[in-house]
């Protein structure tokens, strides 16, 4: 019980630090005070949902993996929500992203997880 409560408080912990500290820098002025074309401006929301997604991702297969129940089916459909949002804003501008599919080893088995990476721009 006292580990289960100490991973749930851990991943908690990561899931307010992450976004406070992923666009931590700051663009240079002269980008600033310039709108962004349209394409551009697409490609960009992209390329953040995709970092977002990855995070999300890679927090979900940390929870699998200090979690003592199986919970593989579950990691697996969350991951599948997650970049079914992404594919689908991707088909609808036109670009192309692609999952790279890496194993972890999570509850006894190896369960392959797919970040994603933008591949046309």
């Amino acid at each position: 019980m006292k580990k289960r409560l100490v991973a749930m408080l851990l991943c908690v912990a990561l899931l307010v630090a992450f976004p406070a500290t992923a666009f931590a820098q700051t663009n240079p002025p002269a980008a600033r005070c310039m709108p962004a074309p349209a394409g551009q401006a697409q490609m960009l929301r992209l390329q953040v949902m995709v970092m977002q997604a990855n995070a999300e991702i890679d927090l979900l297969v940390l929870w699998a993996k200090i979690t003592p129940y199986d919970d593989v089916d579950w990691l697996l459909s969350q991951v599948d929500r997650i970049t079914g949002r992404v594919f689908d804003y991707a088909d609808s501008i036109g670009a192309t992203v692609v999952c790279d599919y890496e194993p972890h080893w999570i509850d006894g088995q190896t369960v392959l997880v797919d970040p994603l990476r933008v591949v046309n721009v």
